[in-house]
Formats: C-alpha cells, structure tokens, sequence
C-alpha cells in the first residue's frame, strides 16, 4: 500500500542538513564513550556530573539522529529544531575557543555554520517551494 501524500525526494540542501546532523550525533556517541571510558577508570572528578553528561550526550545523539533520518526522507519538519540546536553550539564553540583551543572551537563552529546554512537553504514545511 503507498502513502496518499509521499514525502518529496531530499534535496541537495536537506541532504547536507542530514549529513550535519549525523555527524554531529556521532560525535555526541564519541563525546559519551569517552564519558564512560572516565568513568570506568575511576578518572572522572565527580561520578555524578560525568553520568550526567554521558545521559545527556546519548539522548541529544539519538534527537540529532532522528533529525537526520527525518531530512534524508525528505521531511521539512526538522528545519528549526536543526537551526535551533545549530545556533545554540555557537556559544558553545566560543567556550571551546577558550578552554580547548581555537582548532576545537573552530571546527565546532564551522560544523554549526554549515548545519544552519543547509537548514536555510532546505525547503521549509510553511514556505511554498521556490520554482526556478
């Protein structure tokens, strides 16, 4: 049986917004095994806050997952949860500068860029469709 509205095929932008997101929830993966490699080896500073952390990388890596499946579909609803996640990792790439260096904050940065970038550039579920 086929869908009576098939979602239109992803388009170059949608997919770059995919691909944003999926790296980005793979890093938060990385980001959480690395949360757990402290804590198994009893290198973690405080048990609790790095728990903590981990539950939080896992469940924001899972949510960048789903935006990510959702834009490789072809779906416009994930338009402002991407641009929203993306804007709020500007911050967080700014503290990186300072804290990690500017390679890591950088990078963070750019990564951001590009997912709001391509999320501006998708079509979005309340805007009509530009005809070329």
């Amino acid at each position: 049986m086929t869908p009576s509205n098939p979602l239109p095929p992803p388009t170059p932008p949608a997919l770059a917004a995919a691909g944003v997101c999926l790296i980005e929830a793979l890093l938060l993966v990385v980001t959480a095994a690395l949360y757990g490699l402290e804590l198994a080896d009893g290198r973690a500073a405080d048990a609790n806050t790095a728990s903590m952390s981990l539950v939080v990388c896992l469940i924001f890596a899972i949510l960048l997952a789903v935006l990510a499946a959702a834009w490789h579909k072809g779906a416009r609803w994930p338009r402002t949860p991407t641009l929203v996640w993306n804007v709020l990792l500007l911050p967080a790439a700014w503290t990186l500068t300072t804290t990690n260096g500017i390679w890591v904050g950088l990078t963070l940065a750019v990564v951001a860029v590009a997912g709001i970038l391509a999320s501006l550039l998708a079509p979005s579920a309340d805007l009509p469709d530009r005809t070329l």
